[in-house]
C-alpha cells in the first residue's frame, strides 16, 4: 500500500500549484498577467518574499466566466 498525501491550497498559493489545480502552466499565467486578463490584487499579487502568488477563488471565477 502506498502512502499518499493530499494537500489543498489556501486562498493564495504559489505558481507551482497552477498545473495540478487548474492545468495552467506558469507561462500561460504570465501571459494572462501581462495581457491584463488576470488583475494584480485580484487574481495575483506579490507575497512578503516578493514571489507571485495566485488567488484560487478569483481564478475559478475567471475560468467560469464570472469576472470580479
Amino acid at each position: 500500500m502506498k502512502n499518499t498525501t493530499q494537500t489543498a491550497p489556501g486562498a493564495w498559493f504559489r505558481q507551482e500549484l497552477l498545473v495540478p489545480i487548474f492545468g495552467i502552466s506558469t507561462e500561460a499565467a504570465r501571459k494572462y498577467r501581462t495581457a491584463g486578463l488576470w488583475l494584480e490584487g485580484t487574481h495575483w499579487r506579490r507575497d512578503p518574499a516578493n514571489r507571485i502568488v495566485y488567488n484560487k477563488r478569483s481564478i475559478e471565477n475567471w475560468m467560469e466566466g464570472r469576472f470580479e
